[in-house]
């Protein structure tokens, strides 16, 4: 219910407060909580993070092929493989174990200085950022496989609505402490307090110091300890949590009355009248939600957000590029064992 009634004072408020990423106002949180981070720091603070590149040549990344770094269980990597899958695109894996902080070796690092993942490689040419990486894949490859093509009109509200997805702070519903939820496995472990991103805070002091002399390495490092003091701030802060929440439920009653009077009402999908790219965000971010076990507090079982969620689930490419590498034993549990004892034995060193 306590879920419900915030959510309702935050879609009264006004929606510019919203779309800033923070909301001062009083009359909607807790009034010992004056400001509060309701988005990604990267849709926040774009100065934190380097910006995105697009089919940058890069020394270090493979030179021939198409190429994808990410993990199993990652929502942006669920985004991008959805995307490789709906154009028909083969692509050779590279799965970074974040359990392991892999995304913080100095070789993937020289490849993608946000060292977070996905990562696309194209004939040695990088592109990172998950929006700027499907753009990428569909202007290349959409036009020959007839995929993701709407007109002028369905573009802007297709980008809209990709937008949106982007912009909710999922990191924080899924590493943040929520009363009554019980997280599924491997995420619950690192639900405590912020004691998964202070980990990571404390890993990167210590590359910092070591690669102090190595300009490219150091900056990277800095930039993502900066990332991640903010984010685990937002999660951490009294009030913050049930404020996400508040406004991510504001976000899907936008996302009901869309589906409502949008093109999926008439057997379309959410933006326009064809798959677009506003499906993919938003497919992976309601299985997400559902697998955090979120669904009761921000949506209706029985509402057309759920019919939408089946429709989504239900498509090919979704079933390949999310389903089947969420099988978290299969994923990511053995794939993390062998690699600790190869290199308890000498065999595994740097990515």
């Amino acid at each position: 219910m306590w879920a419900s009634q915030a959510g309702g004072a935050f879609y009264g408020c006004c929606r510019s407060l919203l779309s800033a990423g923070y909301i001062s106002c009083l009359c909607c949180v807790d009034p010992l909580v004056a400001d509060l981070r309701l988005k990604p720091v990267y849709a926040t603070d774009p100065a934190l993070v380097d910006a995105p590149l697009t089919d940058v040549p890069n020394q270090w990344a493979p030179a021939k092929g198409i190429h994808l770094y990410h993990f199993p269980l990652s929502l942006d990597s669920q985004k991008v493989r959805q995307g490789l899958e709906e154009l028909g695109v083969k692509w050779h894996s590279h799965v970074i174990l974040l359990p392991l902080q892999q995304q913080f070796s100095p070789s993937y690092v020289r490849i993608n200085s946000r060292c977070v993942v996905p990562t696309l490689v194209i004939d040695g040419n990088v592109s990172t950022d998950t929006i700027n990486i499907l753009n990428t894949l569909a202007s290349r490859f959409g036009p020959t496989n007839k995929c993701f093509e709407t007109s002028e009109e369905e573009g802007a509200c297709v980008n809209d609505w990709v937008d949106r997805a982007a912009d909710l702070f999922i990191e924080a519903l899924t590493y943040g402490e929520i009363e009554g939820v019980k997280k599924p496995f491997p995420i619950g472990g690192a639900s405590q307090g912020g004691s998964y991103h202070q980990k990571k805070v404390e890993l990167l002091s210590g590359l910092i110091e070591t690669y102090k002399n190595d300009p490219t390495l150091r900056a990277a490092y800095e930039k993502k300890r900066a990332v991640i003091e903010a984010t685990q701030g937002a999660m951490v802060t009294a009030g913050q949590i049930p404020a996400i929440i508040s406004a991510t439920k504001a976000e899907l009653v936008e996302l009901q009355t869309q589906l409502q009077t949008g093109p999926f009402n008439k057997g379309g999908w959410l933006a326009s009248d064809t798959f677009s790219l506003a499906d993919i965000q938003w497919g992976a971010v309601l299985y997400r939600l559902r697998w955090l076990g979120l669904q009761p507090l921000l949506w209706e079982e029985d509402s057309i957000i759920s019919a939408y969620a089946e429709k989504l689930f239900a498509r090919d490419s979704f079933q390949k590029g999310v389903v089947q590498w969420s099988k978290v034993g299969r994923k990511v549990v053995l794939p993390a064992i062998r690699y600790k004892l190869l290199k308890a034995i000498g065999l595994k060193r740097d990515l």
